[in-house]
């Protein structure tokens, strides 16, 4: 299970910050291309903090790709494009995710190493120590590749500075706006308060019977969603 997190979280927060830099690229700023960021070479990416979060919290973040919006032939075209580029391909790997979690489910379920009675899921009679590994590996690198995509997409959208979301409420305000200007000031400490918010009364209201924790709530509906697909194709079959 750790060893798909590391996976899906790396890739996730790689192709993230790679498609913002190609976004640039495609609206005229080589900045991210001449840092050598346009790879996938995860060292060039990688953040310690980022990377410690994503295990603990379950969403993290890499290294800003450098951008320079003056280079943009269209500066607001330029900067919406690159600002959502990086969302829009979490959304898109949550979605093959989901996808291949279908087709995982069909597979291991045709040869009867997974099978659904009376709507729970079991392990069938073809199935073997090193099947169900294998079964386990890959529906736990498709559903985190679905909650953690989803995760970074919803947590990215937060109109907060540095994030996605505050780039294009920047990009669409008029000029000297106050809540712009409040974000590049006091941005940073607001979204550590927001996080450790969230995160230290999550685990103090689950542990008095209240789950506060919304991220887990989000991810908890695209876990249940996950099930009710899963067992769905295996009462097909």
């Amino acid at each position: 299970m750790l060893l798909a997190i590391v996976i899906v979280g790396a890739f996730a927060i790689m192709l993230h910050e790679v498609s913002h830099g190609y976004a640039a690229y495609l609206n005229g700023d080589y900045t991210a291309k001449y840092a050598g960021r346009l790879t996938l070479n995860p060292l060039k990416h990688f953040d310690i903090l980022g990377t410690i979060m994503m295990l603990l919290v379950g969403f993290g973040w890499a290294k800003p790709v450098p951008i320079d919006s003056r280079n943009f032939r269209s500066y607001r075209k330029g900067m919406l494009m690159t600002s959502l580029a990086g969302v829009t391909m979490n959304l898109m790997l949550a979605i093959v995710a989901l996808i291949g979690l279908c087709v995982v489910t069909a597979i291991f379920g045709a040869a009867d190493i997974v099978v659904s009675m009376g709507g729970v899921l079991y392990y069938g009679a073809g199935s073997s120590a090193a099947a169900r590994y294998a079964y386990q590996f890959f529906y736990y690198l498709c559903a985190y590749g679905v909650t953690i995509n989803m995760t970074l997409f919803l947590f990215n959208l937060i109109p907060i500075y540095p994030l996605d979301g505050f780039r294009v409420v920047e990009t669409l305000a008029k000029p000297d706006n106050a809540y712009v200007r409040f974000n590049y000031r006091y941005g940073n400490f607001l979204l550590i308060g927001v996080i450790l918010i969230f995160t230290i009364f999550g685990y103090i209201a689950r542990y008095i019977g209240v789950d506060l924790n919304v991220f887990g709530q989000y991810q908890g509906l695209f876990v249940d969603l996950m099930d009710i697909i899963q067992r769905g194709i295996l009462g097909g079959m």
